[in-house]
C-alpha cells in the first residue's frame, strides 16, 4: 500500500516521455510524407530506369512491409483477446494479483475460527504451530525483499522455486498442527458439555424422585441441591 503515496514517475521522466513521444509521431509523419513524395516523383516518370527500378522496388518493399505489419498486429490483439483472464492479460497476470488476496482470505478465516474456538483452545500447545507458520512467512518475505533490493526486474526461478518449497513445507506443517489442535479442542470442549448433560439429567431424572424434593416440606431441599448442581455445572463451563 505504501506505493499509493508515491508517485509512479516523476515530473522529468513525465516530460521526458511526452517530449519522445512527440518526437516519434513526427517521425512517422515524416516518413510517410516521404513515402508520398516517392509515388509522387514515380508518377512524374522523371527518374532514369535504374532510380526508378529502385523506387518501385523501395515502395513495392514497403507496402508489403506495412501490410504484414497490420496483419500481425491484429493476429497479435486477437490472441491477446483469447488469452485473457477477465480483465487480466493471462493467468500469469491473475494469479500474480489474485494470490496475495487469496493468501488474506485463508489467514482471515484461521483467525476466525481461533476466534470462534478460542474457549477450548489451549493456547500454550496451539503456539506450537505458530513457528511453522513464522518461517513460512519468513521465506515468502525473503524472495520478494531479495528481488526487490536486486537489479533484476524479474524474481528469479531458484530462488522463488526455493522459496515456495521451503514455505510449503512450513505451511503444511503448521497448517496441519493447527487445524488438528481446533479440532481436538473442538471435540474435548464437546466431552466437558455431554459431561454437564449427565450431570443435570441425574439431578432430574435420579436425585429428585429418589429424595422426594417434589414434596414441599422437601422444596429447601431441593432448592440447595439445585444450587448445589448448578455450581458443578457453572465449574465445568467456566
Amino acid at each position: 500500500m505504501l506505493q499509493m503515496f508515491f508517485p509512479v514517475n516523476n515530473e522529468t521522466i513525465i516530460d521526458k516521455r511526452k517530449e519522445q513521444r512527440t518526437a516519434r509521431s513526427e517521425r512517422d509523419s515524416k516518413r510517410i510524407e516521404a513515402i508520398k513524395t516517392l509515388y509522387e516523383i514515380k508518377a512524374l516518370n522523371i527518374l532514369d530506369d535504374s532510380l526508378n527500378d529502385r523506387v518501385s522496388n523501395l515502395l513495392s518493399e514497403h507496402d508489403k512491409a506495412e501490410q504484414n505489419s497490420e496483419t500481425l498486429y491484429n493476429e497479435l490483439l486477437e490472441l491477446k483477446e483469447l488469452d485473457k483472464v477477465r480483465n487480466f492479460a493471462d493467468w500469469n497476470a491473475f494469479w500474480g494479483s489474485m494470490g496475495n488476496p487469496f493468501f488474506l482470505l485463508i489467514t482471515g478465516i484461521i483467525f476466525i475460527l481461533l476466534f470462534i474456538f478460542r474457549r477450548n483452545i489451549d493456547w500454550i500447545s496451539i503456539s506450537k504451530s505458530f513457528i511453522y507458520l513464522g518461517l513460512m512467512y519468513i521465506f515468502v518475505s525473503l524472495v520478494y525483499l531479495i528481488w526487490g533490493f536486486s537489479n533484476s526486474l524479474e524474481i528469479h526461478k531458484i530462488y522463488y522455486i526455493v522459496g515456495l518449497i521451503f514455505a510449503g513445507i512450513f505451511a503444511t506443517f503448521g497448517l496441519n498442527y493447527l487445524i488438528k489442535c481446533l479440532f481436538q479442542f473442538s471435540h474435548t470442549g464437546e466431552e466437558r458439555y455431554k459431561k454437564i448433560i449427565r450431570i443435570l439429567f441425574q439431578q432430574i431424572l435420579h436425585d429428585i424422585p429418589e429424595n422426594g424434593f417434589i414434596k414441599e416440606d422437601k422444596m429447601n431441599e431441593f432448592t440447595e441441591s439445585n444450587t448445589e448442581i448448578i455450581s458443578k455445572v457453572y465449574k465445568e463451563v467456566d
